[in-house]
C-alpha cells in the first residue's frame, strides 16, 4: 500500500484509508462505477471480521463536497446523500430523468430534487466542485480560508460561536480559525422583518459600542453577546442581533404555552395612573374576597379612621365626614384642578368618589372598600424579608409615633402619604399600590413574555431604574421564559406612568425602554446631566430630544407616592400658612440654611412671600408645637 492517507467520511462508521487497488476490478460504493486495477481508492481500515459493510470509494467520490449550489436548483443548496447499509434506494435524477439505484446523489429535501453524481448533465467538473470553493479570501480573516470537505462537528465556529449542524467549514491553515460554510457565505448587509433598516455584518462586537457589551442583549433572543463573535447591527438604532438569529426568518419569540394560554388575562403595564384604581385595585379587592358595591348602594356620607397623634403628617386620616360625589358640580371653580386620592395617591378624573371639598380630601370608591386584612394564601406573603414568624398584613392603623412621619413602603422603597398594609410583628409596610399588584403581568419593557412577581433568586439590575435588585430584600417582576432568566424590573418601576408632563418641555415625556431607535447620538439626562443607558427606562421627548432618568422626575422618582399641597400653620415662626411641597422658590432653607431646592419641604402659601423650610426643620417645629 502507498499513499496511506486516512480520512473520516460521513458515509461510513470507520476511517477510510487511501490505497492502490491491487486486486480485481470492483465497484465504487458512491457512483457504482468500476475502480480499476492500480487506481487509488479509499477503503475501510478495518478487517473483514471487524466490519461487515466495508466500502470502497473513488478518490474523487470520497472528496466530493457535502453541500453545493447548482444552477439547476438555485433556490436551495444541495446536500450529498447516501443510502443506508443494506438498503436498496432508487430515485429519478431530475437532470437526465433516469432511474438510479444505490448511488450518491445531491438532494434538496424541501423540493424533493435529486441529481445523480454521475449524471452527464451534472455539469460540475473537479475544478468547479473542488478548486473554486476550496480557497476563500474573506474579510473576517487575514489569511485565505480552505474549505474542509468533511462535516465539521467537533469545533465551535468563530463566526456564530456554535457547533450546530454537520456542515462543511472553512479553516485557516496558518491559524486555528474555523467558520461554518454558511457563516462565511453571509451577506455583508441583510434586511430582517424585525427592524426597519438594513443590518450590517461585523466580525466582532463594534468597538464604538464596546461600553454596552456586557449590558446589551440580542434584540431577538435576548441572550448576551461574545466580543469576538459576528453580529448583524444597525448603528443608527443600536440594534444588535446574533447572526444565527438574523438568519432565522419569522422567528417566534413566544413559547407555545404563552401563545395558547390566555386564561389569566394579564394586565398590560404601564397604565395611566388615573386608571390604576379601576384596573389594578378593583381586581385586588375581588381577589381578597371582597366585592365592588354599586354606587347607588354606597353610603352618602362616611368617616375615615382617626389618629392617636396630636400631629399627623399623613393624608390617610381626615376629621370631617366625606360626601359621596356622583356628579361633579359644574359651578365648582376648582373643577379643573386635579383630584388625588388620599389613600392610593393616584388621580381621580371623574365621579363617583368621596370628597371633603373644603380640605381637598378625596377617596376613590374602590379605595374606601379596601380589605382590612390580606388573605393568608395571598402570594404577597412570600415577600417576608425580615423572616417574621407571625407575619400578618393589615390595613395601617394609627400609631402616635409613626403618624409624625411619612410611611415607608419596603417593596418599592418609597415614602408615601397614603395608606399601607403593615405587619405589627415586624413593622413591614407595603403601600396600597404595591400590595394590589397581580402576580402575572405584561409589560412594555419586555413585550415578548409575561412577567411573574416573585422574590428573585439572586441579584440583577432593574431595567427601569438600573438599580440592583437584591435577592433577599426585594420583590420584582421576572421573565417567565428561561431564555430571559436575568430580566428583572422592580415592582415600583413597573408602575411608572406611561407619560409625564414636565415644565421644561411642551410635549409629554414618554416612558421608553429603548429610545435608541433612529437616535444614533448618546443620551444625557436634562436634570442631572449624566449619560443615560439607551436601552433602560427613561422619559424622552423625541421632538425636542430631551431625556430624563425615571428617578430624576417628581412624578416617577422618590416623590411619586406623596400628595403635596397640604397647608400647616407655623404660629410665631411665620405669619402665613406653609404648604407641604417640593421647594421650588428658594435654594436655602430659612431655618437651617441647608439646601431646600427641589426637595420636600414647606413653602409659603402667599405668592408675595419667599419663605421656605426644608422638611426636617418644618417637621421638627410641628412636632414640638403640637404636643
Amino acid at each position: 500500500m502507498e499513499n496511506a492517507i486516512i480520512i473520516e467520511h460521513f458515509s461510513h462508521e470507520h476511517p477510510l484509508r487511501l490505497v492502490r487497488n491491487e486486486g480485481e476490478t470492483i465497484r465504487c460504493y458512491g457512483c457504482r462505477k468500476a475502480i480499476v486495477v492500480s487506481e487509488l481508492a479509499y477503503i475501510c481500515c478495518m478487517s473483514d471480521d471487524e466490519c461487515s459493510s466495508k466500502i470502497i470509494l473513488h478518490q474523487r467520490c470520497a472528496k466530493m463536497p457535502r453541500e453545493i449550489q447548482h444552477p439547476s436548483h438555485p433556490q436551495h443548496p444541495l446536500i450529498l446523500c447516501i443510502r443506508r447499509p443494506g438498503e436498496i434506494f432508487w430515485f429519478k435524477c431530475d437532470l437526465c430523468r433516469e432511474i438510479s439505484v444505490n448511488v450518491f446523489r445531491y438532494s434538496c429535501y424541501l423540493c424533493d430534487f435529486n441529481i445523480n453524481i454521475s449524471c452527464e448533465q451534472f455539469g460540475m467538473d473537479d475544478n468547479c466542485l473542488f478548486q473554486d470553493q476550496r480557497l476563500l479570501p474573506h474579510p473576517c480573516h487575514k489569511h485565505p480560508l480552505m474549505l474542509q470537505r468533511k462535516p465539521a462537528s467537533i469545533f465551535s465556529c468563530d463566526g456564530c460561536g456554535t457547533n450546530e449542524g454537520r456542515e462543511m467549514a472553512y479553516a485557516c491553515s496558518a491559524c486555528e480559525f474555523w467558520v461554518h460554510k454558511s457563516c462565511a457565505s453571509l451577506p455583508m448587509e441583510k434586511n430582517i422583518y424585525l427592524h426597519h433598516h438594513s443590518l450590517s455584518l461585523t466580525f466582532s462586537f463594534p468597538l464604538k459600542h464596546g461600553k454596552y457589551l456586557q449590558e446589551f442583549r440580542c434584540d431577538i433572543c435576548r441572550k448576551h453577546f461574545y466580543p469576538t463573535y459576528w453580529v448583524y447591527f444597525c448603528d443608527r438604532c443600536r440594534f444588535f442581533v446574533h447572526i444565527k438569529c438574523a438568519t432565522r426568518e419569522n422567528i417566534n419569540l413566544l413559547t407555545e404555552k404563552e401563545e395558547d394560554d390566555d386564561s389569566d388575562h394579564a394586565i398590560q403595564l404601564p397604565i395611566n395612573l388615573s386608571d390604576f384604581s379601576k384596573e389594578v385595585i378593583t381586581p385586588f379587592i375581588i381577589r381578597q374576597g371582597g366585592s365592588i358595591i354599586n354606587v347607588d348602594d354606597m353610603p352618602t356620607s362616611v368617616t375615615m379612621q382617626s389618629t392617636n397623634s396630636n400631629l399627623s403628617i399623613l393624608f390617610n386620616y381626615h376629621k370631617h365626614p366625606l360626601s359621596l360625589i356622583k356628579v361633579d358640580d359644574d359651578d365648582d371653580n376648582g373643577k379643573n384642578e386635579m383630584k388625588i386620592c388620599d389613600l392610593c395617591i393616584t388621580p381621580i378624573l371623574s365621579p363617583p368618589y368621596y370628597s371633603c371639598a373644603d380640605c381637598k380630601y378625596f377617596v376613590h370608591l374602590t379605595c374606601y372598600l379596601l380589605p382590612k386584612t390580606i388573605r393568608d394564601d395571598d402570594p404577597l406573603y412570600e415577600y417576608n424579608p425580615r423572616h417574621c414568624q407571625n407575619h400578618k398584613l393589615t390595613l395601617y392603623a394609627s400609631s402616635e409615633d409613626s403618624d409624625k412621619w411619612l410611611l415607608f413602603c419596603l417593596m418599592c422603597v418609597k415614602l408615601t402619604t397614603g395608606t399601607v398594609y403593615s405587619c405589627q410583628a415586624c413593622d413591614l409596610m407595603i403601600d396600597v399600590k404595591c400590595a394590589s399588584l397581580p402576580t402575572i403581568i405584561k409589560h412594555a419593557s419586555h413585550p415578548s413574555h409575561k412577567l411573574i412577581k416573585r422574590v428573585p433568586g439572586k441579584g440583577f439590575r432593574c431595567v427601569g431604574c438600573y438599580g440592583y435588585i437584591w435577592s433577599d430584600l426585594d420583590i420584582a417582576y421576572c421573565c417567565s421564559n428561561n431564555v430571559c432568566y436575568d430580566f428583572r424590573i422592580h415592582t415600583g418601576c413597573a408602575m411608572m406612568p406611561p407619560s409625564i408632563k414636565h415644565r421644561w418641555d411642551k410635549h409629554p415625556l414618554l416612558l421608553t425602554f429603548d429610545a435608541s431607535i433612529d437616535h444614533p447620538s448618546d443620551f444625557y439626562c436634562e436634570a442631572c446631566e449624566y449619560e443615560m443607558h439607551p436601552k433602560r427606562g427613561m422619559y424622552h421627548c423625541r421632538e425636542c430630544d430631551q431625556s430624563f432618568h425615571t428617578y430624576c422626575l417628581t412624578e416617577s422618582g422618590d416623590h411619586r407616592n406623596i400628595k403635596f399641597g397640604r397647608q400647616f400653620e407655623f404660629g410665631d415662626l411665620h405669619l402665613h400658612p406653609l404648604t407641604y411641597n417640593v421647594v421650588g422658590l428658594k435654594y436655602e432653607c430659612d431655618g437651617c440654611r441647608g439646601v431646600a431646592y427641589e426637595k420636600r419641604g414647606f413653602e409659603c402659601a402667599n405668592s408675595n412671600c419667599n419663605y421656605a423650610l426644608c422638611e426636617d426643620c418644618g417637621l421638627e417645629y410641628l412636632r414640638e408645637h403640637h404636643n
